[in-house]
C-alpha cells in the first residue's frame, strides 16, 4: 500500500478557483442531492457539525484548513445557516457525541468538492469505509457503481496533530484489511477545535508484474 498525494485528485477548476478565492463548504449543501443522503440525515449531520462549532465558539464562516500529511492544501470557508439550540445541546449532550457525524458531514462535502465524485450509498460495517462514491459524469445506469471508498474520522478536540493524524493512519490500516482493500479510498478526518481537515487516498497494492 502506497499512500497517493492528495493534491494529484484535486480536480483543475478547484485549483483554478482556489488561487482566486477562497471556498466554501456550505453544509445547506448536504442535500437529498447526494445520493447517500436522506433529508432526515442531511439535517442530522448539520446539526452535528453546528454542535461541534459551537462548542469551541466557532461562528459560520470559519475558516477550515485542507491538508495531507505533509502539506496544506488550501483554505476553505465552513459555512451554515442553522441556528445552534437547547434541542440540538439535548440532543448531543457533548461535542464528542456529535463529532462522528459531523465528520462524515464535512467529508462528504469535501470529497465532492475536490474530486468528480459524488457519494452513492453508506458501505456494510466491516467492510473497510463508511460510504461508496462514483463519478459525477457517470450516467444514471452506472452512477451507482462502486468506484471508490470514503472513509470519515471526527475529532471533537485533538490536544496534538499526531492525534489526527493517528485517525488518518487508523483509517488507512482499516481498509488495507478489509475485504474492500482492492479499491481507492479517501480518508478525512476532521478536527474541530481548530478546525482543520486531514485528505489524504488509499490506493491498493498492485501485484507485481
Amino acid at each position: 500500500m502506497r499512500g497517493w498525494r492528495t493534491r494529484d485528485i484535486i480536480h483543475t477548476e478547484w485549483k483554478r478557483q482556489c488561487m482566486t478565492e477562497t471556498v466554501v463548504l456550505d453544509l445547506d449543501d448536504l442535500t437529498t442531492d447526494i445520493p447517500a443522503l436522506t433529508a432526515s440525515l442531511a439535517i442530522h449531520m448539520q446539526e452535528a457539525v453546528v454542535m461541534c462549532m459551537k462548542s469551541h465558539n466557532h461562528l459560520p464562516g470559519v475558516l477550515c484548513a485542507i491538508r495531507d500529511f505533509e502539506d496544506e492544501l488550501v483554505i476553505v470557508r465552513i459555512q451554515w445557516k442553522l441556528s445552534y439550540s437547547e434541542e440540538i445541546r439535548r440532543a448531543f449532550g457533548h461535542s464528542r457525541n456529535a463529532a462522528e457525524k459531523a465528520g462524515e458531514a464535512i467529508a462528504i462535502l469535501t470529497a465532492t468538492a475536490f474530486t468528480d465524485y459524488t457519494v452513492v450509498e453508506r458501505a456494510r460495517i466491516g467492510n473497510g469505509f463508511d460510504f461508496w462514491m462514483s463519478r459525477n459524469d457517470d450516467d444514471h445506469d452506472y452512477l451507482y457503481q462502486h468506484t471508490i471508498g470514503l472513509e470519515c474520522k471526527g475529532l471533537s478536540n485533538a490536544k496534538y496533530p499526531s492525534e489526527i493524524v493517528a485517525a488518518v493512519q487508523g483509517g488507512i490500516k482499516q481498509i488495507k484489511e478489509s475485504p474492500n482493500a482492492k479499491f481507492p479510498a479517501l480518508v478525512l478526518a476532521t478536527e474541530f477545535s481548530r478546525p482543520v481537515v486531514y485528505m489524504v487516498q488509499y490506493e491498493p497494492e498492485r501485484p507485481e508484474s
